[in-house]
């Protein structure tokens, strides 16, 4: 597969002439030529030779790929001026600051096939480069980019997300997606200080990348104790909740709430007229009483008080019984058929019971 472009970017080896920044002159493949203006970066010294960074746009489309050499020749007399190698299939104008940043990419470009497959996904940044622009761009085949990837994946450089089709990111992209996120939740804990983190949703927004990009980033940080996951946010793990102390008094309402009823189910609605408390501002105490331990949320949203969870459990262990029933566990916590059922659910997804038919074996 090869690039159909009427502009690139290419290294020549010959120098503007003085005074000049760019030429008009017929460019020669070995199967194709088409008139063109040469317009050079600027002149580079390499291993004791002058040649310089050119764009060339042609008079018609051309079909190329990275690496595919040529010939400059004058428009009117033919001479050849120089030769050259294709860098940058498909190149679009640059002026400014961009210009030091487009001579840096052709730089990488000179390199061999690695360096070239690593400028490309770095150049791609947090967008990620598809097998089908990394195809166009160098013409290998699908085989080849697979084993460059794994090559340049096993020296750390950038990471596969997929296969099929192959999706590569590079490391220091995700590095700086990592360093953006940390900023991110930083100012948001800062306008924010009583809820739990950024919800996650507008963190997919503030970072309109691929998901699979967002997550590796996101796990990553994770995984390195910086920041924590919860269901429906993201926090710095260094971030604690502030609360006025009116608030604070009414978190400890709400616990004690919750151990008094132990698992009956607590009505929001009466929560929200008890404490006066807005339905999103009451989930956020709620939450907080979950993430401080204080209370475990059980199957259909029952919120349960960990002491007296705690309670349950070591009268199930010290009960001498290897098996439960439904019926044993209803005796045992004075709880209904509604509550007990649910409960011994969540007992089994701790690991303090194991379903075993119509019972549930003590662990």
């Amino acid at each position: 597969m090869m690039m159909d472009t009427s502009s690139f970017d290419a290294v020549v080896d010959f120098l503007p002439e003085k005074g000049r920044r760019s030429v008009e002159a017929m460019i020669v493949f070995e199967k194709s030529k088409a008139p063109a203006s040469v317009s050079f970066y600027q002149p580079i010294q390499m291993a004791q030779q002058k040649r310089s960074f050119v764009r060339i746009q042609t008079g018609q489309p051309m079909r190329l790929r990275w690496q595919d050499g040529f010939q400059v020749r004058k428009s009117k007399t033919k001479t050849l001026l120089g030769k050259g190698r294709v860098l940058n299939p498909d190149s679009e104008r640059v002026r400014g600051k961009k210009v030091k940043k487009r001579i840096s990419f052709l730089n990488r470009l000179l390199g061999d096939d690695q360096d070239m497959l690593t400028a490309i996904v770095q150049e791609k940044g947090a967008e990620g480069l598809w097998e089908t622009e990394a195809m166009s761009f160098s013409g290998f085949d699908r085989s080849k980019l697979v084993s460059l990837s794994q090559e340049l994946e096993a020296r750390g450089d950038l990471r596969i997300l997929s296969f099929s089709p192959l999706f590569l990111v590079s490391k220091k992209s995700v590095d700086h997606l990592c360093q953006k996120i940390l900023a991110f939740l930083f100012s948001f804990h800062q306008k924010h200080p009583g809820e739990q983190g950024a919800p996650l949703e507008r963190v997919r927004r503030r970072f309109d990348v691929d998901q699979k990009i967002l997550a590796l980033a996101c796990n990553r940080l994770v995984k390195e104790r910086q920041v924590r996951l919860f269901e429906k946010a993201l926090a710095l793990s260094e971030f604690e909740r502030t609360l006025s102390p009116q608030e604070e008094k009414i978190l400890r309402q709400l616990e004690e709430l919750c151990y008094k009823r132990e698992f009956r189910s607590v009505a929001n609605e009466d929560l929200r007229r008890t404490f006066r408390l807005s339905p999103s501002r009451l989930n956020q105490l709620l939450e907080l009483l979950i993430e401080r331990k204080k209370v475990v949320q059980g199957k259909e949203g029952f919120l349960i008080h960990s002491k007296w969870l705690d309670e349950v459990i070591y009268q199930i262990q010290n009960s001498g019984k290897r098996e439960l029933t439904v019926l044993d566990f209803k005796k045992m916590t004075g709880l209904s058929r509604k509550y007990a059922i649910p409960l011994l659910e969540l007992l089994d997804q701790m690991g303090v019971t194991r379903r075993k038919g119509p019972k549930h074996e003590v662990l």
